[in-house]
């Protein structure tokens, strides 16, 4: 079986599409035709440079599509099924699998450090040569070959574009919001950082029914967004500071870090109450380190955690989203950035590091 796929040779190197081969569905897995393709920040972080994988890379960990084929003791999905795609299937077996933690699973990790599948497989070549997957998925690609944990249908509830950001960023922004933090009615909440995980993270923090609700970034576009999608009060970086005093006195209840910079870290920390909560939520590239004041826990008494993925199971966090945007409450396609053709992936990489307010889509199909 063949696919097209956009093949990333490693920072600084140009993608190009190519026709791969991948190896027919094995016991429990599922072939996916993709229909869209997020670039998500952790593909930039390979792009950049940040983080070592090996290459040659299919990335994408983010996207939607149609069920085309189902190997043997396939039962969670049939063929047709629109599915979004979860990069974090649970093993099963580790500790964090078994307290329902699956994106925190410790095969997992090492399977993305490797660039492999959950079992140390990728299935994928290109002229016979071994080709790697981002984040354990791949999906830049008109076909992949996953895991049926991966593939979560979305019972053809909403359109496919607009399903792909279901499967990380809102995942991420909504469900540190709503099952990390679990911010409650009424509490402030500062996010840092309003890209696509920090605009769903405001609309968990509208649907949470929080009071002031702060977004920060240095993209007017961003902050225009953010308004529109719930958020209070919009600042850029070099006005928080000197803004948030005359709106929340004290700082915010729930801060939460949508970048991941340790800048953007230290910042949503200063800026969170004493006694509250500041959430950690974007991935910081790799050897990033925090200089933190430890008066600021003793003292202060703040608190600084972190979330992977939502800190939910995707199985368990995705129907409770999409009830959301059924009811009209988590809005999608006001996300929806510019989206490309696969043979223009160098064009979508490049619009979502220049910044794009809504995210970057890739179709695929």
């Amino acid at each position: 079986m063949t696919s097209r796929a956009a093949i990333f040779w490693g920072p600084g190197r140009p993608f190009t599409v190519e026709e791969v081969e991948l190896r027919e569905p094995r016991m429990g897995e599922v072939v996916v035709r993709m229909v869209a393709a997020g670039i998500c920040g952790t593909d930039l972080h390979s792009v950049r440079g940040e983080f070592r994988r090996p290459t040659p890379m299919v990335l994408g960990h983010e996207g939607a599509g149609v069920v085309e084929s189902v190997g043997d003791g396939v039962e969670r999905v049939a063929v047709g099924d629109e599915v979004v795609l979860s990069w974090a299937p649970s093993c099963g077996e580790c500790f964090d699998c078994r307290r329902a933690r699956p994106a925190a699973c410790s095969r997992l990790h090492a399977a993305i450090a490797a660039g492999t599948l959950v079992d140390g497989t990728t299935g994928i070549t290109l002229r016979g040569e071994l080709v790697y997957r981002g984040t354990a998925t791949g999906c830049l690609a008109e076909r992949v070959v996953v895991s049926e944990r991966v593939a979560l249908p979305t019972g053809g509830a909403i359109p496919l574009e607009q399903a792909a950001l279901l499967g990380c960023a809102a995942l991420t922004g909504v469900g540190a919001v709503l099952f990390a933090a679990r911010v409650e009615e009424g509490e402030s909440v500062l996010v840092v950082g309003a890209g696509a995980v920090g605009q769903f993270a405001v609309q968990g923090a509208r649907i949470a029914g929080a009071g002031e609700i702060v977004a920060v970034d240095p993209v007017t576009a961003r902050r225009e967004q953010s308004l529109a999608l719930g958020a209070t009060h919009a600042f850029s970086p070099s006005e928080i500071e000197a803004a948030l005093p005359e709106i929340l006195p004290d700082g915010a209840d729930v801060g939460f870090d949508a970048v991941g910079d340790p800048r953007t870290t230290a910042v949503t920390l200063e800026l969170t109450r004493p006694g509250g909560r500041a959430v950690l939520v974007g991935l910081p590239a790799a050897g990033a380190r925090l200089d933190l004041d430890p008066a600021l826990f003793v003292r202060r008494e703040k608190w600084l955690t972190g979330t992977m993925y939502g800190s939910e199971d995707p199985a368990v966090a995705l129907p409770i989203l999409l009830e959301h945007v059924r009811a009209g409450r988590l809005l999608l396609e006001p996300l929806l950035g510019p989206r490309f053709a696969l043979e223009d992936v160098n064009e979508a990489v490049a619009a979502s590091l220049a910044g794009s307010p809504g995210r970057v889509l890739v179709r695929l199909s």
